[in-house]
């Protein structure tokens, strides 16, 4: 059996078009359970599969680590860990159109490291159920990436940049 992380990051923005597409994925039988999806600032709630809104970095890294495949928003940070772990992300773009970001660095981002052939890209929810599916098939075409940063590192380095927005975000309330 699979298991499947999905994050949207911890952006100010919400994620529902990722969110909804995994969960309405898990009812159809599209994406095999198990699953769990960290919703962030989404304001959809799934119905269908396990879900926390935000995760401590030793819970978020411990379900990266934990996961078969991993889909998640295309922020640099969640990639390179992912990559760093040895696992091929499928990177779901934020889009600003949606307004999910304020403009669409996600998706040049997503695009450029797919061109490379370090990642899998979807860019609608059709696709990424598409991409789930063959997931096996699509990284056994892939060269493994490996980033030029030791995991530890950059362990560290997002660690310390999660507990920073945590504790801002703490002292908001």
């Amino acid at each position: 059996r699979m298991n499947i992380f999905v994050t949207v990051g911890f952006e100010n923005f919400p994620f529902d078009r990722l969110v909804r597409v995994v969960d309405e994925g898990a009812e159809k039988g599209s994406i095999p359970p198990p699953i769990l999806i960290q919703t962030g600032h989404s304001g959809y709630q799934p119905r269908f599969c396990p879900w926390k809104r935000f995760l401590t970095f030793d819970d978020f890294f411990s379900y990266l680590k934990k996961a078969d495949i991993v889909v998640c928003h295309a922020g640099v940070g969640t990639t390179l860990l992912t990559l760093s772990l040895r696992k091929i992300p499928i990177l779901f773009p934020r889009r600003a159109k949606y307004h999910e970001h304020v403009d669409d660095h996600q998706k040049e981002f997503t695009q450029k490291m797919e061109e490379q052939g370090k990642i899998l890209a979807a860019y609608d929810g059709r696709e990424l159920l598409r991409v789930v599916k063959q997931y096996d098939s699509l990284i056994s075409k892939l060269e493994f990436f490996s980033p030029p940063i030791k995991p530890f590192l950059l362990e560290t380095h997002l660690e310390r940049l999660l507990r920073a927005y945590l504790s801002a975000k703490e002292r908001k309330r």
